[in-house]
């Protein structure tokens, strides 16, 4: 864990402090969030890849392995992720699942909802909820670890 200068990599270390899941959520096992563990990892780039957010419980491609194979929030398939300039948009995509789903084999990348590209390998699916993430050097920046009271109506 730490930083890696040239691709910009950051991760956390500790895991999460806290964490909330509406009661009756479904699809959690491939979720990008909550279906894996470890610290977050932002700016993850790897040859012409890159994600925002990502997990470390799940893969995370090496620099030199062009694979498609990292999942997670505000990605792109076939970007500079040096400098984020995208070499096609049709490859973006906000949302993927947790999945082994590497280049070579792979031709059902899941996604959830419709925002991403018209690449043909990214397939529309349901949309799990909404994320919010917080991060902060210590616990003690947060002003409880007790859970907030309230009603989420429906099922995410």
């Amino acid at each position: 864990s730490g930083i890696n200068a040239e691709y910009g990599r950051i991760e956390t270390v500790g895991g999460a402090i806290y964490a909330y899941t509406s009661p009756g959520a479904l699809n959690l096992g491939d979720d990008p969030v909550f279906g894996v563990g470890g610290d977050l990892a932002f700016n993850w780039g790897y040859t012409d890849n890159g994600h925002r957010i990502a997990l470390t419980g799940g893969n995370l491609s090496p620099e030199d392995v062009n694979d498609d194979n990292t999942h997670g929030l505000g990605n792109h398939f076939h970007v500079n992720p040096k400098t984020g300039v995208a070499h096609s948009e049709i490859w973006g995509h906000e949302i993927s699942n947790i999945q082994d789903c590497p280049l070579a084999t792979c031709r059902t990348v899941k996604m959830q909802g419709t925002d991403h590209g018209t690449g043909s390998h990214l397939i529309s699916g349901p949309v799990y909820g909404n994320y919010a993430i917080y991060v902060a050097e210590s616990q003690s920046m947060f002003p409880s670890s007790t859970p907030l009271s309230f009603t989420v109506p429906g099922q995410c």
